[in-house]
């Protein structure tokens, strides 16, 4: 009797067995579902080692996942089980484009491509594949064009499958940002061909996210979502969008996602990040805590991240750069993302002699992020952690970054900019950086005087840069910038007089003693006279400058007054504009 029950469950667990198909297995790899595809193609794979579905199948798993060296291994092993199945030599090769390995990668998809030739053309599977291989990476991993060629002719023999064009989606924006609309378009032709595929959805949803357009993309997020509420990607991409804007909307999504998806590493990623960010810190530590007990011993390299966005928004700088270090080595470069890269190099900032990789990891968040919004988000971050540091200079050379990304600069932006530049030159002990840090800080006022002429600051700057670059008044450079200064404050007298007479005070010493031009200091004295008719100091000077004049060019020296006592001039000498419109910076 228990010899019969024994074989009775021997059955249902064979049953079982056979009712998880390759199909099961790429199903989950769609839903990113991939611990539930491993274990599926695994069982797989150990009941026919030579099922060549079932192994390219798990390669991918391990491909998605990140872990390349695990993919090798299994193709590396299948190809030898299955004697050089064509579509296991395109997995192999798939892992030689992850490795830069492309010489090898090519003659695999060569051998592939030859084995299955047919007078339809090929094998649509195996073109698929290749082109899936190239789509995968960088735009400077695999070919493109090699790519698109394999995925185009797969479509014409598939008529059904959408997965070539969301690959040849994927491959167009590889080529760059102007082939957005190709994308879009290969997108679309994979939903007419499943009105349910919510992958392409979520894919068009993200060509308008690069843009900026919210009225698009949000719709479009929302959209895949009612495609196939199932499809835990695009919960996800919700949640990332708000959890930087709207934490309580933001959980809301997440909520979601994490009902459909699968309970692992991911998902408790992103609850210890919602924690965080909504300011239990607390408690996303115990989280991450608890993580490591699991998923530490995983190839999970965001448990790092974790830790470091902890660690730094604590203040603990050094665990936070060690650890952020360990993420950007683990993980997959494919899915490190754009503030990865800009959180990295806030942290590195902190540590005077890492300039070079500061910069490094910052350029390539703003070239993972395309978005204006993004990228001055981006800019703002290390000029801000440059301005807390008191490295103006870098501060100074990252706002002037905001030019490169909008057509039109704010007063205020200007106004940061050109205070930067000016700490820069009064901090530096070299001679020539100091003069060249100056004249930086110049051409930023006059621009600042050209685009917003009828505001004060640009003029108030330059003019206190050039006296900080003229100490002793021996040049002169002060004096244009001071006339120019002058003539916008005499449009409202009764406001700017202190000021006005201040300037007076600075050129008229110049004039006299320096340039031995009396009429010039005559004219400042009467113009102080004009607004304070008892200015003892004017009423000073232009006794002394008229007897000069009068003398009809009598080499006698003439002993001009002295000006009045005055304070050092300090390097901010107005407050920004009212209109704000620096950059935004990560708290």
């Amino acid at each position: 009797m228990k010899r019969i029950a024994f074989v009775m469950l021997s059955s249902v667990a064979v049953l079982v067995v056979s009712a998880q198909s390759v199909a099961d297995g790429v199903k989950n790899i769609y839903y990113e579902k991939y611990k539930t595809a491993r274990g599926i193609l695994e069982k797989l794979v150990a009941a026919n080692p030579a099922d060549a579905d079932a192994n390219y199948w798990l390669g991918q798993v391990f491909l998605n996942q990140g872990d390349v060296a695990a993919a090798r291994a299994v193709y590396a092993k299948a190809m030898t089980t299955t004697n050089m199945n064509p579509l296991l030599q395109v997995g192999m090769a798939h892992v030689e484009l992850m490795e830069g390995k492309t010489a090898d990668a090519r003659a695999h998809f060569d051998a592939a491509l030859a084995a299955t030739t047919n007078k339809k053309g090929g094998d649509p599977k195996i073109l698929t594949a290749v082109g899936r291989a190239n789509a995968d990476g960088d735009s400077k991993t695999g070919d493109a064009l090699y790519g698109l060629d394999k995925l185009t002719t797969a479509a014409r023999l598939n008529l059904t499958d959408p997965d070539a064009f969301v690959l040849a989606g994927i491959t167009q924006l590889k080529r760059g940002g102007e082939f957005g609309g190709e994308s879009k378009k290969a997108y679309e032709e994979a939903l007419v061909r499943d009105p349910k595929y919510a992958k392409a959805k979520l894919r068009i949803a993200r060509i308008f996210l690069s843009q900026n357009n919210k009225e698009l993309f949000l719709p479009l997020m929302l959209e895949a979502t009612q495609l196939d509420p199932n499809y835990g990607p695009a919960w996800q991409a919700l949640y990332t969008y708000y959890a930087e804007r709207d934490v309580n909307k933001a959980k809301e999504y997440l909520d979601r996602y994490i009902a459909v998806a699968e309970k692992d590493c991911e998902t408790d990623f992103f609850y210890a990040d919602y924690l965080l960010r909504s300011g239990k810190r607390d408690e996303a530590l115990a989280k991450a805590k608890e993580m490591e007990g699991v998923c530490g011993g995983q190839n999970f390299p965001k448990l790092d991240k974790l830790y470091a966005i902890i660690y730094d928004r604590t203040g603990d700088s050094l665990n936070a750069k060690a650890s952020m270090a360990k993420y950007i080595a683990k993980e997959n470069p494919d899915k490190i993302g754009a503030i990865d890269y800009a959180n990295y190099a806030a942290i590195l900032a902190k540590f005077p002699g890492n300039e070079a990789e500061v910069e490094a990891n910052m350029v390539k968040a703003i070239a993972k992020d395309t978005t204006v919004e993004k990228r001055l988000e981006y800019v703002g971050m290390l000029a801000t952690t440059y301005a807390r540091d008191s490295n103006y200079c870098a501060q100074s050379k990252w706002l002037g970054m905001v030019a490169q990304f909008k057509s039109s600069i704010s007063a205020t932006e200007y106004y940061y900019w050109g205070d930067a530049a000016t700490k820069c030159a009064t901090r530096t002990s070299d001679t020539m950086s100091k003069r060249l840090a100056h004249d930086r800080a110049d051409s930023i006022y006059g621009a600042y005087i050209d685009k917003y002429p009828d505001q004060p600051q640009g003029y108030a700057f330059r003019s206190t840069n050039r006296k900080l670059q003229d100490a002793d008044t021996s040049k002169g450079l002060a004096i244009p910038a001071i006339d120019a200064y002058n003539v916008f404050l005499m449009k409202d007298t009764a406001k700017n007089k202190s000021t006005i007479i201040r300037n007076y005070y600075y050129v008229i010493p110049y004039y006299a003693t320096r340039l031995k031009n009396f009429q010039k200091a005559l004219d400042a004295a009467n113009g102080i006279l004009a607004l304070d008719p008892t200015n003892q100091y004017a009423l000073s000077v232009k006794p002394v400058a008229e007897k000069y004049l009068n003398s009809k060019g009598s080499t006698k020296e003439v002993v001009t007054p002295k000006e009045p006592a005055k304070t050092k001039t300090p390097v901010k000498t107005k407050t920004p504009p009212k209109k704000t419109g620096t950059p935004k910076t990560k708290g």
